[in-house]
């Protein structure tokens, strides 16, 4: 077995730093209809408190660690919770949100390691007009490949150029885990981004293999798109989608595309 481990561990005299930071979000909402997708009874009003309206509420820790010669490791660990019920945002996963450690050079790019998000919506996020990572041109029904709101991946590496003449390069692979195979599961994006003055822009492509989302299985689901930004607006976004399906759920509320 041959295995490659990443940690933070300095002398007491190297200089280092550690922030904590979060965000609480709550709101008072009034529905005018609510009602359960399985039922045919009319929807009635519902007022209601909801968490995260404008903002995921999240606590987290940052820190970083220099090691000289210009190298500095670093590390996130982010949580997300319901502030109405102090229940987190994933299910089994205390720092769902973002949970990484890594080494960074101002010369060399940033190279981190562990759950986080993606190169696909790390250079694409800045000129989203929404908070969905496609926004409502690239939502579809179901969110059946799980790639509507995909921000971050499990068993990643995701390696970051420094800013040369306005181009920034960065490329994410998460690692399938899967025994026997190292394509189930696994996960690939690469993004180019140009930003320079007024002008921005990005172009990128995600691809998930064997992606599983409310019992459909794709062997293949990947997307590309592409935004821009000029004196701080958002341009056009260009979404494009391809989808191979493996299996299908049998329940009746599932699609399933060829």
């Amino acid at each position: 077995m041959i295995a490659g481990t990443a940690a933070i561990a300095a002398p007491a005299f190297a200089q280092s730093s550690v922030t904590l930071y979060g965000i609480v979000d709550d709101s008072i909402v009034y529905q005018n209809s609510q009602t359960n997708l399985a039922r045919s009874t009319p929807g009635r009003s519902n007022v209601k408190m909801a968490s995260g309206i404008w903002a995921g509420s999240r606590f987290g820790l940052k820190g970083a660690e220099d090691l000289g010669g210009g190298n500095k490791a670093i590390f996130q660990l982010e949580s997300g919770f319901d502030i109405n019920s102090g229940g987190q945002q994933f299910t089994n996963a205390m720092f769902g949100r973002q949970a990484w450690v890594g080494l960074t050079n101002a010369n060399y790019g940033t190279l981190t390691l562990g759950r986080q998000y993606t190169s696909y919506y790390t250079l694409l996020s800045p000129y989203s007009p929404t908070n969905w990572l496609t926004g409502y041109f690239g939502a579809h029904p179901g969110d059946i490949d799980n790639m509507d709101t995909i921000y971050r991946a499990n068993n990643s590496v995701v390696y970051t150029s420094p800013k040369l003449y306005g181009f920034t390069v960065s490329g994410s692979y998460s690692f399938a885990g899967v025994p026997g195979s190292v394509y189930q599961g696994s996960a690939w994006s690469a993004a180019v981004q140009y930003a320079q003055g007024p002008v921005g822009m990005t172009v990128a492509f995600e691809r998930f293999n064997n992606a599983a989302n409310g019992g459909g299985i794709y062997s293949g689901s990947s997307a590309v798109a592409a935004r821009s930004s000029l004196a701080g607006r958002p341009g056009s976004v260009r979404p494009r989608r391809t989808r191979r399906s493996r299996g299908c759920a049998s329940s009746p509320k599932t699609m399933c595309r060829s």
